[in-house]
């Protein structure tokens, strides 16, 4: 008698069988790693461009803002302090990106083989996740040629890489989900990324924004994502803490969210792609 597998829709307000997800680990490493191998393995510097986009970034934010605007950085080297920002940035902005096309990038995969759809943006984080430890390194180079070790608070580093991840990743799910269906979303995304780069004190310290326009840059969350790095890994600037909470409920109703939405529409993922 041969082994039989029976394929039941899940029930509950998410219907996410966690365990199904983690049985299929094998397939999200794999396809991560193929994201990974398909953007660097005909690069003519291969993996060396994680390290070279954002050090030449952080050298040209350096001169436009730090020698030209003459912007202060909370007392910090300016290519230490933009380039913190840009690590922090950089895996947000790729690992939605990835995650958004994930699903359409994968239409063969997906409407041939039977797996739990949340695996394909689950594994679309890995190439944003390999730049990111690539830049993290980078910085703790910079650290220690600069000098700049962190105290205790590197200890809430966790917590605010955990609420980025989770804005990224409800986020992701949504947009995931809708440019199976509207593709030119894609290209929607991509230019409100350019928008919301500007609002967000990568580049530039909060202590450089005019007193009437904070009110902006308060309620993006990404602002305190950023701002956590930089006081865990840097010690420099104060943490809000009630706006770290805000942030963080943000982030779980973001998360929640974007898994709603997915397994709202993931039935129709095959018939449409």
């Amino acid at each position: 008698m041969s082994n039989q597998i029976l394929i039941e829709a899940q029930k509950g307000w998410l219907g996410i069988n966690f365990k199904e997800i983690y049985e299929y680990r094998e397939l999200i490493g794999f396809l991560a790693w193929r994201d990974v191998l398909a953007q660097y393995k005909q690069a003519v510097f291969g993996i060396a461009w994680a390290i070279v986009k954002p050090i030449s970034q952080a050298l040209i934010y350096t001169f436009i803002f730090g020698n030209v605007a003459k912007l202060s950085s909370s007392g910090l080297p300016y290519p230490l302090f933009t380039f913190c920002g840009i690590m922090a940035w950089g895996f947000f902005s790729r690992s939605l990106s990835s995650s958004t096309g994930s699903i359409v990038g994968n239409s063969g995969l997906i409407t041939k083989v039977y797996f739990p759809r949340l695996v394909v943006p689950l594994s679309a984080l890995g190439r944003g996740g390999i730049d990111f430890f690539i830049s993290f390194a980078v910085l703790v180079i910079l650290m220690l040629v600069y000098g700049i070790s962190p105290g205790l608070q590197i200890l809430f580093f966790p917590l605010f890489l955990l609420l980025g991840l989770g804005i990224t990743f409800g986020i992701g799910l949504i947009f995931s989900a809708i440019v199976v269906k509207y593709r030119d979303l894609t290209y929607a995304l991509s230019f409100m990324i350019s928008i919301w780069f500007w609002i967000t004190p990568v580049a530039y310290g909060m202590e450089n924004i005019p007193q009437k326009w904070l009110w902006i840059f308060y309620l993006n969350p990404m602002t305190w994502i950023i701002q956590g790095f930089r006081w865990s890994l840097l010690g420099v600037g104060e943490m809000d803490w009630l706006k770290i909470l805000i942030t963080g409920l943000f982030s779980l109703v973001v998360l929640l969210a974007g898994l709603f939405y997915f397994r709202r529409f993931e039935s129709e993922f095959a018939d449409i792609i």
